[in-house]
């Protein structure tokens, strides 16, 4: 047997390690701090308003601020009628005078504020073709209270043929 030989065994040589490329440079777009101030001032604006109509609602009742806003229908406990015929005359200058006259009555059993009055012409068909307001005779009736008005326009249209009385921001009308 000859001799097992004493020199090294030879190790394979580890491959060298591969040489890294270099990095491409990416771009990345810078980030800015986001900028909140418009939209606390928003929510502050809306917080604001929010309490303002809670508040109001809390003092007024919910049917009034929502009245006020034009939300809802303005109801007026007060009565409205006309009492005697319109009347249609000439006066001095040629020119036509129309006079209205009426009652406001309040039935509840708590002062009331007595709005303006709207008077309305209409013609045949029923379409307004002249308005006019008429100023309130008092600014608040009392319980059971009732007065007159009156109310005049001059040089109205000749198609005239009815007329109607309201309280001036409502709906609510008394014919003749």
């Amino acid at each position: 047997m000859a001799p097992a030989s004493t020199a090294p065994l030879a190790t394979a040589a580890a491959p060298a390690p591969a040489a890294k490329p270099d990095p491409i440079p990416v771009e990345r777009p810078v980030r800015r701090k986001r900028d909140n101030r418009p939209w606390l001032l928003l929510l502050l604006v809306v917080l604001v308003l929010g309490l303002g109509v809670g508040a109001a609602t809390i003092l007024w009742g919910p049917q009034q601020v929502a009245s006020r806003l034009g939300i809802a229908e303005q109801r007026v406990p007060l009565g409205i009628a006309i009492t005697r015929e319109p009347d249609w005359r000439m006066i001095a200058g040629g020119s036509q005078l129309f006079a209205v006259s009426g009652r406001i009555w309040n039935p509840t059993d708590v002062e009331q504020a007595v709005p303006d009055i709207r008077a309305e012409l209409k013609d045949g068909k029923g379409k307004t073709v002249y308005a006019w307001t008429i100023t309130r005779p008092v600014a608040r009736l009392g319980p059971g209270q009732q007065i007159g008005f009156d109310g005049a326009a001059v040089d109205v249209p000749d198609s005239s043929s009815n007329i109607s009385v309201s309280f001036a921001g409502t709906d609510e009308k008394a014919d003749r």
